[in-house]
């Protein structure tokens, strides 16, 4: 079964790539007789899933080549580097804010501690690992404390 979606996964890669229209017939035609019949590929529901996104994926390409296409090459570098920008922008604006939200975490620690700050956040774990996850939540080392018993 992992073979045959392998195989599928080429097949419509490759499709992709020489611009032929996916369907399901034009599948079967290029499987050399893998395939059957169209729906060998739409009757299993990870093949179809499969089949269909490479479908939507066909359309974005071909809707951005047509658009691209209309636009001259000086227009389109122009379109390049504005978007470069933009996101150079926001890449900036990112990292603002994970460095404000660290200070303000920690500004929140002083007053009354990260677990005042973290109730607020109680039913949104998923807040908290992501905010774990880009660095937006200060980072402390524990060092350990001399024993009492040096004296």
């Amino acid at each position: 079964m992992t073979d045959l979606n392998a195989l599928l996964d080429e097949m419509l890669e490759a499709m992709i790539a020489d611009n032929e229209t996916i369907t399901a017939r034009a599948v079967v035609r290029r499987s050399d007789g893998v395939f059957k019949h169209a729906t060998d590929i739409t009757r299993n529901k990870d093949r179809r899933d499969k089949f269909e996104t490479y479908v939507k994926n066909q359309e974005a390409i071909r809707a951005a080549i047509e658009r691209s296409s209309n636009k001259s090459r000086a227009e389109l570098e122009r379109l390049v580097a504005t978007k470069n920008a933009e996101i150079g922008q926001l890449q900036s604006d990112k990292e603002l804010l994970i460095a404000s939200h660290r200070a303000m975490i920690l500004s929140v620690a002083e007053m009354g501690g990260f677990s005042t700050w973290k109730r607020f956040f109680e039913r949104y774990q998923s807040t908290i690992d992501g905010l774990e996850k880009m660095g937006g939540l200060p980072k402390a080392d524990v060092v350990p404390l001399p024993s009492r018993g040096d004296d």
